[in-house]
């Protein structure tokens, strides 16, 4: 296999958040591998290589996995569509958000600016769905003071202004 051009423009390139302070560290990950799956049952994350399986609805999985150039997570989706689980299926939008990461102690509390949902009780390994300013996101708990803001690429530059803006007391 030959050298691989690789065209894709991140919404956010050219903007750092310019926030990494122990409290807080915000930065992008463009181009993770990002798939939607229909199905009953949970897809098992850890046997297709993700990083995270986030329940977006009853039947309604966000499976996110690193960055890559090609596909590498559909192939191994695709069991969950031919396990016989009727109506499943498992759809790449790796193009359709753009994730930001924020962690330290004051993460929460950055995002609590510009979200009505009350995100100290989503548990580790939990993902709601919902507006922060304005921007429709979902937004997963990594770790205690670590989060996953999942946010379309429209609306990608708009929130990372906000976030920059509203971690300025937090730092």
């Amino acid at each position: 296999m030959g050298d691989v051009l690789d065209l894709r423009r991140s919404p956010l390139a050219g903007r750092g958040f310019g926030v990494d302070s122990p409290r807080l560290r915000m930065a992008e990950e463009p181009f993770r591998s990002l798939v939607e799956v229909r199905s009953q049952a949970r897809p098992e994350a850890a046997g297709v290589g993700a990083t995270w399986c986030w329940q977006l609805g009853p039947t309604w999985w966000l499976v996110d996995g690193a960055p890559a150039t090609e596909p590498c997570l559909e192939v191994p989706l695709a069991g969950v569509v031919r396990s016989g689980n009727e109506g499943a299926s498992a759809v790449d939008v790796s193009a359709q958000r753009t994730t930001v990461v924020l962690a330290g102690e004051n993460a929460e509390r950055v995002l609590a600016h510009g979200c009505p949902i009350d995100l100290s009780r989503v548990p580790v390994g939990g993902c709601v769905q919902g507006l922060l300013v304005g921007a429709q996101v979902a937004i997963g708990r990594t770790g205690d003071d670590a989060f996953r803001v999942y946010v379309r690429p429209a609306f990608a530059r708009h929130l990372a202004a906000w976030l920059t803006d509203a971690a300025v007391e937090d730092l």
